[in-house]
């Protein structure tokens, strides 16, 4: 399976926005959702974008 792109990474950030929100508009905005899988793609994503841009 090849690295993920930023375009993935994008699509996944945009998906897992949208299902916070629908899970919000569905148990109210209160219902907390773990953080573990944003975590994982931000990381990603910023370790994406960073060697981008990094020469190093």
């Amino acid at each position: 399976m090849s690295d993920p792109t930023a375009a993935d990474l994008q699509r996944e950030l945009a998906m897992l926005a949208y299902l916070r929100d629908r899970l919000r508009a569905s148990e109210g905005e209160d219902f907390r959702i773990p953080t573990a899988a944003v975590d994982q793609v931000l990381d990603e994503l910023n370790s994406l974008e960073r060697s981008t841009w990094d020469p190093t």
